[in-house]
């Protein structure tokens, strides 16, 4: 599809060759095709983009937000995800919104212009600081989130997502749902838990997507409680996003040998004040036999599940 940029370079040459055509009938047929092409631009401009894939693929895409998050997920039936829009970035740059500039920029730039739903894992800034320019600038359907009762940042996110009208539910341990052809099982936080503590990766979203054979674990902040109900619960997932941006309390031994991935990608920044990846976490994917993919090396990581393999994408890769 033409994007909307050469349509509208073709109404400006059009609207000149109108103006300069010496003849009733090259007027006529300019000012013609002007019009078909207005149409087109109006048709571009209002109507949803689907990212194009395979057929009967899920996408599973780290994007480069530095130390934070931003997932997207588009499953086999074309709907787009996005689980987390990173923000770290905004505290040392205050004119600075990583949701616009860097979030934002990638979908538009990978043709998505309308998001079904948005996911915040829990109230910390590095995963939901660029969500208010997403919500702005994408109208999603849904907001996914895993506090019964949002406070600090999370909760001016959750007003403007009921003031555009969206649908805003809690997810917790044992929920299981069908969504564009993919399955959805949820294993934090526990359903008894009390969210909204002064831990905000206790309260954190763990989920599993499912395209036939082929699973991908988000494990977002996820840290050693949450881990264990994982593990409990003893799924299996080919693709792993690795927890907390690689830091030691996630990604234990015991839930590499439940779980068995074959793939992982961990979103960080370069040079981090924070360690991350730790060199512990790198080792157990490694002794693991599991091949890791990092954001602050790699940018932006897509992976493509078809129900039988998990591929990375090679070309985005390099």
């Amino acid at each position: 599809m033409p994007s909307l940029a050469m349509i509208l370079a073709s109404l400006a040459t059009l609207a000149l060759a109108m103006l300069a055509a010496q003849t009733r009938r090259s007027r006529l047929a300019a000012f013609a095709s002007v019009a078909l092409l207005f149409g087109v631009a109006g048709w571009i401009a209002f109507v949803p983009s689907r990212p194009h894939l395979r057929a009967g693929v899920m996408e599973m895409t780290a994007i480069d937000v530095g130390q934070g998050d931003s997932i997207l997920l588009v499953t086999p039936a074309g709907r787009a995800l996005l689980i987390d829009a990173g923000g770290m970035a905004q505290w040392m740059h205050s004119d600075f919104d990583i949701g616009e500039q860097v979030v934002s920029s990638y979908l538009w730039n990978r043709g998505i212009d309308r998001l079904d739903v948005v996911v915040i894992t829990h109230p910390h800034a590095d995963h939901l600081g660029g969500m208010p320019a997403v919500i702005a600038n994408f109208h999603p359907r849904e907001l996914w989130i895993s506090i019964d009762k949002p406070v600090g940042e999370l909760a001016p996110i959750v007003a403007q997502a009921q003031s555009a009208g969206m649908i805003v539910s809690v997810e917790k341990d044992g929920d299981t749902f069908d969504y564009g052809g993919t399955h959805f099982r949820v294993f934090a936080p526990g359903r008894d838990q009390i969210t909204g503590s002064m831990r905000p990766n206790d309260d954190c979203l763990v989920f599993t997507a499912t395209l036939g054979g082929t699973t991908a674990l988000l494990e977002g902040d996820a840290e050693r409680p949450a881990e264990r109900r994982v593990v409990e619960e003893h799924p299996e997932a080919m693709l792993l996003k690795v927890a907390h941006h690689g830091s030691a309390s996630g990604t234990s031994a015991d839930l590499l040998a439940t779980v068995h991935p074959r793939f992982a990608v961990i979103s960080v920044g370069a040079r981090n004040v924070y360690g991350h990846p730790r060199r512990e976490v790198l080792e157990r994917l490694q002794k693991a036999g599991v091949k890791t993919y990092r954001t602050d090396a790699e940018g932006a990581v897509s992976f493509y599940l078809d129900g039988k393999s998990v591929t990375p994408d090679v070309a985005l890769l390099h």
